[in-house]
């Protein structure tokens, strides 16, 4: 995949993220947040569905069964992640609304993101943690604390 067709999918998925949160929380207003979180696992999973299996080329749902059989336990949990990181969306964009809540929600995730890959945990292997990233965490959490004053 081209370099530029990464940036351009993380782009696409930052500005659904924000999109994401007053829509969900929209419909959690109408069903309440837990069954909003369903309903857009729902939608979502759906759409991931027929991805797929435009995408196998040839693959097959054998081949697909075979990698899904050779994973790890623990790499299944990612589910249980998004499910957290929606539900949270939902209830933190009705609560606070949706720029303190992806502010909040994107310090945590940094501050996380930096120990996860000094311990190397995932694909990318051991990734030191460097003073510029440090003092780009600190900014944003900064950045944060100024967003969520009111």
């Amino acid at each position: 995949m081209a370099s530029w067709l990464f940036w351009l999918i993380i782009i696409l998925g930052g500005v659904a993220g924000a999109v994401q949160a007053p829509v969900n929380a929209t419909l959690a207003q109408h069903i309440r947040p837990i069954p909003a979180s369903l309903v857009s696992f729902i939608v979502g999973g759906t759409a991931l569905l027929a991805l797929t299996l435009f995408t196998l080329r040839g693959q097959g749902l054998s081949g697909l069964g075979q990698g899904l059989s050779t994973a790890p336990p623990w790499s299944f949990l990612g589910g249980l992640c998004g499910a957290m990181v929606v539900s949270s969306v939902i209830v933190g964009t009705g609560a606070i609304g949706a720029n303190a809540t992806l502010s909040l929600l994107t310090g945590v995730q940094l501050i996380a993101a930096l120990v996860i890959d000094a311990i190397g945990f995932g694909t990318a292997g051991p990734i030191p943690i460097r003073w510029p990233q440090v003092l780009g965490v600190l900014l944003i959490i900064g950045g944060m604390k100024l967003v969520l004053t009111r």
